[in-house]
Order: structure tokens, then C-alpha cells, then sequence
């Protein structure tokens, strides 16, 4: 599938069931490194936001703007994220984009920045369809959870999502190994969706709610 298409259409729908309008998120299309700084920044300041999904291409290097070839890796990601200081209201973010999720990014944005509380995204190519599936899945169950308690931390909501989607949609979540699929095989299911956040008690070590025992 070649069309760039829109993630928009999922939020509205998302917000509209659970909110009754879709007013609930601001939507930004950006193309460049500056622009993307300027506006995860602007959302950074807005205290009413503290989750940022990122829809794009993306590989191991990094994400992938359409007004650029160069990759926006994790150090440039991490700087974009820290630049609102302590006016920032941001504690999750969401990788819509293929490959760049892995548990080395998590660690490198979280040992980086202590208010944020959550990385997710996928270890693996991800299919649109597919991804947009799992994507309304974790939206779903994250907007059910704040809506049940809005005093409820992130942290505690990413491992009420990490419970359901457990339970509902494994293949899916898993990486095509974990489904028993051999590495040459390109269409094999599973895109290793992971929920990144800080391992509660002194370690402080980085676990995938998706994966790993606390």
C-alpha cells in the first residue's frame, strides 16, 4: 500500500464514541524536523495533552518526514521532547511508525527524561491495516480507562492497555519469532508492539508491560 494515509479519521472516531465530539485531541501534519519540533513543543505546553502518537514511516535509524531524507533518530527525538523543560505536561509517547520502537529507544528517551512515564510503539515492519487495528485497540482501552478514572496515573492506565491487549490480540503484538515464524519470511503475522515504562522498586530498569514480569 503505497497512499499516505490519514490517521485522523481514527481519532475522530475514537473521540466521538467515547466523548461524544471530536474535539478531544489536536491533529498537527508536519513534514520537516523544525516543524515537528515546533509543534511537539507547542503540545508540550498544553496542559491538557500528555500523550504524543507519531504517525509515520520509520525503520532501526529512525522516523522518516516526508520533506526530508534524512532520519529524526533517537537523540534528535529526545531533544525535541525535552525542549519544553518544565513547562511540559507530556508523560507518554505513542511510535505509529515501523521498526523504531525497540526497547534501546524506550531506555534512551526514559534515562533521559524523568517525566516521561511510557514509550510504545513497534519492534517490527508494521502493516497499515494491522497497525491501525492495534492502534484503535490501545486508544480504545486507554480512552475506557481515563474515562472509568480520570485521576489514574499513565502508568497504571499503560498497564491496564498492556493487560488487554494480552488478552485480546497476542499474534498481533508479538514479533513474527514469537508467532514461530522464521526471520526470511516476509509475510509472516506479528509486529512487536511494545509498552515501554520503568520497572517499579530501586532498579529502575526499563520492561516491556507487553512482555516482562515486575
Amino acid at each position: 500500500m503505497r497512499k499516505n494515509a490519514s490517521v485522523r479519521p481514527m481519532f475522530d472516531m475514537l473521540c466521538d464514541l467515547h466523548f461524544g465530539n471530536t474535539h478531544e485531541y489536536v491533529y498537527e501534519m508536519v513534514a520537516t524536523t523544525p516543524a515537528l519540533t515546533n509543534a511537539i513543543m507547542r503540545m508540550a505546553w498544553d496542559t491538557d495533552i500528555s500523550t504524543i502518537y507519531l504517525a509515520c514511516h520509520g525503520n532501526r535509524d529512525g522516523l522518516k518526514l516526508h520533506g526530508e531524507e534524512t532520519f529524526i533518530d533517537r537523540r534528535k527525538l529526545s531533544k525535541m521532547l525535552l525542549e519544553g523543560s518544565t513547562k511540559r505536561s507530556l508523560t507518554g509517547i505513542y511510535l505509529g511508525a515501523c521498526e523504531f520502537g525497540t526497547k534501546e529507544l524506550a531506555t534512551y528517551l526514559l534515562d533521559r527524561d524523568p517525566q516521561l512515564r511510557w514509550v510504545a510503539g513497534y519492534q517490527n515492519p508494521s502493516d497499515f491495516i494491522d497497525g491501525t487495528a492495534l492502534d484503535v485497540m490501545f486508544f480504545n482501552r486507554w480512552f475506557t480507562a481515563i474515562t472509568d478514572d480520570p485521576d489514574a496515573r499513565p502508568r497504571q492506565i499503560a498497564k491496564q492497555v498492556a493487560a488487554y491487549l494480552k488478552e485480546t490480540c497476542r499474534g498481533l503484538i508479538n514479533t513474527p519469532a514469537e508467532n514461530n515464524y522464521g526471520l526470511d519470511d516476509e509475510d509472516a503475522p506479528g509486529m512487536g508492539l511494545s509498552i515501554f515504562v520503568r520497572a517499579q522498586g530501586p532498579s529502575g530498569k526499563i520492561v516491556d508491560l507487553l512482555r516482562d514480569g515486575e
